[in-house]
């Protein structure tokens, strides 16, 4: 289990299922925490297919299989400095939603990037 995050708080925010999440996702948000030195606070991690679907996720999500977590940018901090500590931890997809006010990072097993402002 991740040093710093809580099974409740990988659940599903509209069913509450807590499924297995990936090893290797679990240290790089481990890893960001450490770097951030201070709490990160996951706004959507694992997501049923339901309620994947009622946010607009797309089919087959990496949220859907727990390779994913939305985190949500500290305060003092800007969602490009978020997503540059991600990197560095290891994140494979980061997704900056500017927007909203967090980073996406996902464990996929290759580099993708995005912005969504």
């Amino acid at each position: 289990m991740a040093k710093y995050f809580s099974r409740a708080e990988f659940a599903c925010n509209h069913c509450g299922q807590e499924p297995g999440m990936d090893v290797r996702l679990q240290n790089v948000l481990d890893a960001i925490r450490e770097r951030v030195g201070g709490p990160v606070y996951l706004t959507s991690a694992y997501r049923c297919p339901a309620h994947n679907a009622a946010v607009g996720g797309v089919p087959n999500s990496y949220h859907t299989q727990g390779i994913a977590a939305d985190v949500l940018v500290p305060d003092g901090m800007t969602v490009d400095q978020l997503a540059q500590i991600a990197e560095e931890c290891g994140a494979d997809g980061i997704g900056r939603y500017y927007g909203q006010g967090f980073v996406h990072v996902d464990t996929r097993g290759y580099a993708a990037r995005w912005d969504e402002y």
